[in-house]
């Protein structure tokens, strides 16, 4: 194989298959993505002490964990912090939340 074929293969894109979730969309809140990668990464598994360390009230928290609230540049700036996990992904993450939902 030579090199223009190497770059051939690599553009050929491959058919792309999508495919719902059980819940009817293909995206979650993002407070399910908070859910699975980040809340083991806090100290205590505590509502007041999560809230503390984000910066917010706990009842804030509870909103938000209940996918009730959410993302604006606010939170994920705190979330961010928290997390090391870039505000931008927070706001991606509602953003393909929000346009999933309107469908």
């Amino acid at each position: 194989m030579n090199n223009l074929d190497f770059i051939k293969a690599i553009d050929t894109p491959s058919p792309l298959i999508l495919r719902k979730r059980p819940d009817g969309g293909f995206r979650k809140h993002p407070s399910s993505f908070f859910k699975r990668r980040c809340l083991e990464k806090f100290p205590s598994p505590c509502l007041q002490d999560i809230s503390k360390r984000l910066k917010m009230e706990a009842v804030t928290l509870k909103l938000f964990m209940s996918a009730e609230v959410d993302v604006d540049i606010e939170l994920a700036e705190k979330l961010e912090a928290a997390t090391k996990i870039d505000a931008a992904t927070w706001l991606e993450l509602q953003r393909q939340f929000d346009e999933y939902k309107k469908n």
